[in-house]
């Protein structure tokens, strides 16, 4: 069997929801020699990898991707993988800013406290300098796709542009929730009681003024940027793109606690996977219905799951 073959069957065992079979295919064409057969292999791993298990891996195979793009002269993959570069080094900002909260565990409930140790202050400080050059990165990346992306009258790159600074800003908010919260013992446990946050009280609560205004101001611009990628795939006519938009935009939705508007986007998403025979999608989307009936009363643990209560930065 040919590699282009090879590629073809992966791609449809995606469709399928066969990831389990995709994937060792995928990584397989990944040490390809033919440069367009690697990158469609990455381009497609991306859709299959853990995204918080293998961040390190996922940033990895981007880079690499993101070079072979250059040389072929493809742009639009090489800003459609800036913009998935951007969204996943803000997952390792969050590892970086939950590593840096228990450093300071300890102060922030006992005033009088400070670093336990010499070691875990250094650590706190290379922390803050890995994260400054982190922020700085993405910011510049943000600024470029979005830059060609208003440029554009390609309602294709332009909904996927969108979609990528769309997860960028919904992972910001998710970071800043817990980079500025302030607090003490109990303003930290009044402020986790469910219904506190499942009418969003917890803002008021555990954010000053300006950090408040912050953080809803990320959350109102990833809203607004998938409501553009929707936008645009629907002028387009790429409602399998729509579908994806629209079912990402219901899982960001409901981690902000706006279950209405989550289940009005996951009906749409729904309706576009079933007429364009998104099976992968579709499959997301009916396990995501019971997940989004239990409105975030039983999160999925990921500090326990996948060790991130270890040091993260060394």
């Amino acid at each position: 069997m040919s590699e282009t073959q090879k590629l073809k069957e992966a791609q449809l065992l995606i469709s399928m929801n066969s990831v389990e079979k995709a994937t060792p295919l995928l990584w397989n064409l990944y040490s390809s020699n033919n440069p367009n057969i690697k990158l469609n292999a990455i381009l497609s791993l991306l859709a299959v990898l853990d995204y918080v298990a293998e961040t390190e891996k996922i940033l990895r195979i981007i880079e690499e991707g993101i070079k072979i793009a250059i040389s072929v002269g493809k742009n639009d993959v090489v800003t459609f993988l800036l913009g998935r570069k951007s969204f996943f080094l803000e997952s390792v900002l969050g590892f970086l800013i939950y590593r840096q909260k228990n450093l300071v565990l300890s102060a922030n409930v006992f005033k009088w406290i400070n670093f336990a140790t010499v070691k875990e202050k250094r650590e706190f400080e290379a922390i803050a300098a890995k994260r400054q050059q982190i922020e700085k990165e993405i910011k510049e990346i943000e600024n470029n796709i979005l830059g060609m992306a208003e440029a554009s009258h390609d309602h294709y790159f332009r909904g996927h542009v969108f979609m990528a600074v769309g997860e960028i800003y919904g992972s910001r908010y998710l970071n800043d929730k817990l980079d500025l919260m302030i607090g003490g013992k109990l303003r930290s446990k009044i402020g986790n009681i469910y219904f506190i946050r499942r009418w969003n009280l917890d803002n008021l609560l555990l954010y000053r003024n300006s950090d408040r205004r912050k953080i809803v101001r990320h959350k109102k611009n990833c809203i607004l940027f998938f409501r553009r990628a929707i936008s645009d795939f629907e002028a387009g006519g790429n409602e399998a793109d729509m579908a994806h938009a629209c079912y990402n935009l219901a899982v960001k939705l409901k981690m902000m606690f706006h279950f209405r508007d989550a289940k009005k986007y996951l009906e749409q998403a729904e309706r576009l996977a079933r007429n364009n025979d998104e099976g992968r999608l579709l499959s997301q989307i009916l396990s995501f219905r019971s997940e989004l009936k239990d409105k975030n009363k039983n999160v999925r643990n990921y500090v326990e799951e996948f060790g991130l209560d270890l040091p993260l930065y060394t």
